[in-house]
C-alpha cells in the first residue's frame, strides 16, 4: 500500500467517525472509537513504513491536518464517554457502603457501617 493509499484510508476513517459522533447512535460511535484507535496506531507507524522520499510536500501536509483531525475526534470522542459516565451515574448511583440501619438510632456509631447480618457477606 502507497502512502497516498495509507492517507486514504485514514481519510475515510476520519469521515467516518465524523458521521457517528453526530448521529450519536451508540453502537456506530464503538465502532467508531474502535476504528479510529487503530487509525492512530497506523498514522503512528507512517514514519516507520514510508521513507523520507516518499513524503512529497502536499503528503506531509496532508497526514498533518490528518493528524490534527484524529486529535480532534478523539478529544470529542473522550468528552462524549465522560458525558455518557455522567448520565449513567445519574441513573444508577454508585453504591455507597452505608450502614443499614442508622446508628444514630441506638446513639452510637455502628463498627463496620453495615448490618451484622452482611458482615458475613462482605
Amino acid at each position: 500500500m502507497t502512502l497516498q493509499e495509507m492517507l486514504d484510508s485514514l481519510d475515510a476513517v476520519v469521515r467516518t467517525v465524523s458521521g457517528s459522533l453526530q448521529a450519536s447512535d451508540a453502537t456506530a460511535l464503538e465502532q467508531s472509537s474502535t476504528r479510529l484507535r487503530d487509525a492512530m496506531v497506523a498514522f503512528s507507524q507512517l514514519t516507520k513504513r514510508f521513507s523520507a522520499a516518499d513524503w512529497t510536500p502536499e503528503l506531509r501536509q496532508r497526514a498533518q491536518h490528518l493528524g490534527g483531525e484524529i486529535s480532534l475526534q478523539r478529544d470529542q470522542l473522550a468528552r462524549l464517554s465522560v458525558l455518557a459516565q455522567r448520565r449513567a451515574q445519574a441513573l444508577v448511583p454508585v453504591a455507597v457502603d452505608d450502614a443499614t440501619y442508622e446508628s444514630s438510632l441506638r446513639g452510637k456509631p455502628q463498627s463496620g457501617g453495615r448490618a451484622r447480618i452482611y458482615h458475613a457477606a462482605g
